[in-house]
């Protein structure tokens, strides 16, 4: 099999369970009332595409990130049902991906990082909750290193470590887990391509192998460039200690049988020493929601509720 980075997670999309109207967020909204809004940005040195759900006078604003990286955000539009009249929900192409452009100053962390702030200012949102799934978990998170007076609280869904280290960690655990169930996935004896490579190796990301895939994850685009080219800048990286800026509130989930290990997300929670830290594993779920979107949307909804004004 052609040796490729194993780097790449991939996010889908769940279904919200409905709830009784409580005060605070209104996180079960009307479809037919949901105000949609789509439109390019200028960050520096690129174009972003986002998307945004939700009315432009609600109060608070959450920004999702995908994983990747090289991922379109096209997969995150589930998120979408947690929009209210008090709750805008965006997401956003980065950089090189779907309907962004290529960048003219390359993929390092922090122009993603610039990326989420452009979008931010873009949205005229003074602060924000910001959600990352796997490779969109070190993106928030160093985020809220760099602007945390911008942020309202900060959520990961099976979301990426502060450091090289702990994240190669990680690799092993998931690349373990391929081996193990070799025969049980169609690998291809010399993949054309890294998209190809993923979909063969996708069952492995979760809990029960022969979960459903949904079509809107195999259909997500995914740029090989912009992911060989990201890994490559992003390099032996840690912000571990710039991680004791973050103050807001931090909701940290994890498939209790992600096959990353959860020695990922407690990478997050030590380096997170001055702020208040939710862990909620979710039970019979890998690296995905799907498996499990009931227990997932109702921490999530739990969490903002509970968070001040």
């Amino acid at each position: 099999m052609k040796k490729v980075s194993l780097w790449v997670f991939l996010l889908g999309m769940g279904m919200l369970v409905s709830g009784g109207g409580m005060d605070g967020f209104d996180l079960v909204p009307k479809a037919a009332n949901l105000d949609i809004m789509e439109k390019k940005i200028q960050a520096e040195g690129v174009s972003l595409f986002l998307r945004a759900a939700g009315p432009e006078s609600a109060k608070d604003w959450l920004i999702a990130l995908n994983g990747g990286p090289g991922q379109s955000s096209t997969y995150m539009r589930g998120l979408e049902k947690l929009a209210g009249e008090s709750l805008r929900v965006v997401t956003y192409d980065q950089r090189g991906t779907g309907r962004s452009d290529k960048p003219v100053d390359g993929f390092a962390l922090m122009k993603y990082v610039e990326d989420l702030e452009a979008v931010r200012l873009a949205l005229g949102a003074e602060k924000i909750h910001v959600f990352g799934h796997s490779w969109g978990g070190i993106v928030v998170s160093r985020y809220a290193t760099v602007h945390p007076n911008r942020i309202k609280s900060l959520i990961h869904m099976g979301g990426g470590p502060p450091s090289h280290q702990a994240m190669q960690e990680a690799q092993a655990r998931f690349g373990q887990r391929v081996q193990q169930l070799g025969p049980e996935l169609s690998l291809p004896a010399h993949p054309e391509s890294l998209k190809e490579l993923l979909e063969a190796i996708l069952p492995a990301y979760f809990s029960n192998i022969r979960f459903p895939i949904p079509q809107e994850i195999l259909d997500t685009e995914l740029s090989q460039n912009t992911n060989q080219q990201t890994l490559q800048e992003l390099g032996d990286y840690n912000f571990r200690k710039e991680m004791a800026a973050v103050r807001a509130p931090v909701l940290l989930l994890w498939g209790e049988d992600d096959p990353f290990g959860i020695t990922m997300t407690e990478a997050t929670k030590d380096a997170l020493i001055n702020t208040e830290v939710k862990v909620e594993i979710l039970k019979n779920c890998g690296h995905y929601w799907h498996e499990n979107p009931d227990d997932f949307f109702a921490a999530l909804r739990k969490f903002l509720l509970s968070l001040p004004d």
